[in-house]
């Protein structure tokens, strides 16, 4: 489970291939939980760092708004990217505009059963 904070991230996150994509996260700030009750938290797959055109878009849950914990996932179905190099990236909005959380190189590999 990663741990967000105020402070922003670079986080690299490597999968495989048309499996489910998906990690848990806590949103904390100096130790104490976020309460994302009123917060709308989205996260996205692009081309590039630069890229603004989202290739794949993550289902944000929930999990445990006042303790700030949440998870992003992408379906098995729908984790159909080749394999390659590409960026996803985290942001929130708690009503004054978006803010950037995490982001990073997103490693599509092949999966393979070895």
């Amino acid at each position: 489970m990663a741990t967000l904070d105020h402070l922003g991230g670079d986080l690299p996150w490597k999968v495989r291939k048309n499996c489910v994509w998906h990690a848990t996260m806590t949103a904390d700030i100096d130790g104490t939980p976020v309460n994302l009750t009123s917060i709308t938290i989205s996260a996205r797959i692009t081309a590039s760092r630069t890229s603004t055109t989202a290739l794949k878009t993550f289902t944000v849950t929930k999990d445990n708004a006042a303790a700030g914990i949440f998870t992003i996932s992408i379906a098995e179905a729908d984790a159909n990217l080749d394999t390659g190099t590409y960026w996803w990236a985290l942001e929130w909005d708690s009503g004054t505009g978006d803010e950037p959380l995490a982001s990073g190189p997103f490693l599509i590999e092949p999966w393979v059963v070895v």
